[in-house]
């Protein structure tokens, strides 16, 4: 559960990646084997600053968020996305309305080489 108190950050992960074709690119594994979600997870994991991540996912891509999340200990129950990013968005600020933290921070899930300094600066 998260407290108003706290900084979530919230990542986009529900796109399909039509234009790069076959598996989104969310799901694909970088050289060295991880998920490219599963490095964009596990820069909010480390960082101080966060306190609790939440994950917007397509419907179909449950079994794949669970792999690449299954290390990160700041997870929330991941949050269906809509038919935009927009609607994406929508629908993880929703799931954080009850517990109003102050704080989120919107990133997209496919943007793996976010640094500590760029999410402190945020």
């Amino acid at each position: 559960m998260v407290n108003p108190s706290q900084t979530v950050a919230l990542i986009v992960a529900a796109g399909r990646g039509t234009r790069a074709g076959g598996t989104p690119k969310q799901y694909r594994k970088l050289p060295d084997g991880q998920m490219v979600l599963t490095k964009t997870l596990s820069a909010f994991e480390r960082h101080p600053g966060i306190d609790a991540v939440l994950t917007v996912i397509h419907a179909d891509d449950r079994e794949s968020y669970n792999a690449a999340s299954k290390s990160i200990g700041k997870a929330l129950p991941a949050v269906i996305g809509g038919a935009t990013r927009q609607a994406s968005v929508r629908e993880g600020l929703e799931a954080l309305a009850d517990a109003a933290p102050d704080r989120v921070l919107v990133h997209d899930a496919a943007r793996p080489f976010v640094s500590e300094r760029l999410i402190s600066d945020v």
